[in-house]
């Protein structure tokens, strides 16, 4: 039993090594592959699978799609087709374990690999030691999968599966069971495959204990993504579900066909391998399983969607319903879905500001505006802080982020103060030509555009207004001592050309930066 145990901690070492390696090496290399090939059903898909199979995760992949949804990368139906790809890569595991893992001396081969790894990861150069976690993780995999081997023989002690033999309602029901068990105690379904291919090797289990096992494994990979999305953002919440009712929909109506499947998944594994190899054939059984649910969820997505969307509603605060804790593990992708929620969150306050020109005065829709941006300020000041990044590129980009954050918060106290009603009274020509202006800059924020040249049109008008204030200031001043106006109206003249001075230097250097970040994204 300890061995089995240690086999397990070693399989699930080697995975997390291979996964995280591969995460660093991919990074945004995996962001601009989603970006481009997800545009249609099939694509999307396709591309699931094949970044399943690169990093050897379908948590991992979740965990990204949820991150690349919240960014505004990926739409929510190209999403669901991600996630059906995911399960699809998934099974590489079964085959890579089922065609090399009972071939060859796992051991012998299993040690150099680690050693090699290691080495890597301690003495190459800086640009090949990312890749050393790689191949250690590799190692470590393998050598879990040999300690299994050595420790299988004795599983009959642990279950006694020859007294639930898949010819009965419940004792189906109870592999099942056993196989979701294994998932969500292992927390990772290769894992649990791995140990299921390893006890049908070893004998410990037959072909038809092994499929129904592989069924419970399916559903149980989902509790990661569903622990994941308790108090997560609602797209975390929308693709966790997704996740579920793919893989619980697919195992009701492979276990109602559950004869005519095997006997299919037997007839293939002869033809693949000319014999009948039982562990090749998990493999195809898991394959052919996630193939059925894509051809049932492929046709249905859009009405899917729809209807996860009525399930899930939005958050009270849509402004940070994207700021998901469990992105913080991938800084690229937090860090993209928090420009977003600068972005939107810009967008409100300018509709806020355009609210308040229209009325002239402060009104309960207006007052509301401003307390939800500065909830989602707050919110998204603690989600940045956590945020811990691994490259230049990232750094740059959260010094952008971390001055919109400043310039924006500086914004809302300004449209705090009681000049933001007087203003209009008395800077009346002003404020009319920036109520221009803030439609001009409403337009280029929603519609996802490059805000470098609004940035720079900002920057002229606010040199214009602080040239204006400067002038007029004296203007008023000698207006007072010449007894042509009076001093109160005088000081609340210039009260109000500063608080406009201010509050356009603050959206022109919050635009400006939100415009730095967009340069370095684009590098």
């Amino acid at each position: 039993m300890l061995t089995i145990f240690g086999g397990v901690g070693l399989f699930l070492l080697g995975m997390t090594m291979l996964t995280n390696g591969l995460k660093e090496i991919a990074g945004d290399a995996l962001k601009r592959w989603l970006n481009t090939f997800t545009k249609g059903r099939i694509s999307a898909v396709v591309s699931g699978a094949v970044m399943t199979m690169l990093i050897q995760s379908s948590t991992a992949t979740t965990l990204l799609t949820i991150g690349f949804v919240s960014a505004g990368l990926l739409t929510f139906i190209q999403s669901i087709g991600v996630i059906i790809g995911a399960n699809i890569g998934s099974t590489s595991t079964g085959w890579l374990i089922s065609l090399i893992g009972f071939k060859i001396s796992l051991q012998t081969m299993a040690l150099p690999i680690i050693g090699i790894g290691v080495f890597m990861s301690l003495i190459a150069p800086q640009d090949v030691k990312r890749f050393g976690n790689v191949v250690a993780g590799f190692g470590l995999l393998f050598l879990g999968i040999d300690t299994l081997q050595q420790g299988m023989g004795s599983a009959q002690d642990l279950i006694a599966f020859d007294s639930i033999p898949a010819d009965s309602f419940i004792s189906i029901f109870l592999l099942i069971i056993i196989g979701i068990v294994m998932t969500v105690i292992m927390q990772a379904s290769s894992a649990a495959m791995a140990a299921t291919l390893t006890a049908l090797f070893a004998g410990a289990i037959d072909f038809e204990q092994a499929a129904y096992l592989v069924i419970g494994q399916n559903i149980g990979t989902t509790a990661t993504a569903l622990f994941a999305a308790i108090g997560a953002s609602v797209s975390a919440k929308r693709t966790a579900i997704t996740h579920l009712l793919f893989n619980v929909i697919t195992a009701f109506f492979v276990t109602i066909i559950f004869t005519y499947f095997v006997q299919f998944t037997k007839w293939l594994t002869v033809l693949i391998s000319g014999e009948f190899d039982q562990t090749l054939g998990i493999a195809i059984f898991h394959t052919l399983f996630s193939l059925l649910g894509a051809l049932i969820f492929i046709p249905l997505i859009q009405p899917f969607a729809n209807l996860l969307i009525k399930l899930v509603p939005e958050r009270e605060n849509v402004l940070t319903q994207d700021l998901d804790d469990s992105l913080k593990e991938m800084p690229s992708v937090a860090i993209e879905v928090s420009f977003k929620t600068m972005r939107d969150i810009m967008v409100e306050l300018t509709t806020a500001q355009q609210l308040l020109m229209d009325s002239k005065k402060v009104t309960m829709e207006y007052e509301k505006k401003i307390l939800k941006v500065e909830e989602a300020l707050e919110i998204t000041r603690k989600f940045l802080d956590s945020i811990l990044v691994t490259s230049k590129r990232e750094h740059l980009k959260l010094i952008s982020i971390l001055h919109t954050l400043d310039h924006l918060h500086r914004l809302i106290k300004v449209l705090r103060e009681k000049q933001n009603v007087e203003a209009f009274y008395l800077q009346e020509k002003l404020m009319l030509d920036w109520q221009e202006m803030l439609s001009i800059i409403n337009n280029r924020l929603s519609e996802d555009e490059k805000l470098m040249d609004i940035s720079i049109i900002l920057e002229e008008t606010s040199q214009k207004v602080a040239q204006e204030r400067r002038e007029k200031r004296i203007l008023y001043f000698e207006r007072s001592v010449a007894n042509e106006t009076q001093l109160d109206l005088a000081v609340s003249k210039v009260d109000a050309l500063l608080w406009i001075d201010r509050l356009i230097y603050h959206y022109w250097r919050a635009t400006a930066r939100m415009a730095e970040y967009q340069l370095v994204n684009d590098e």
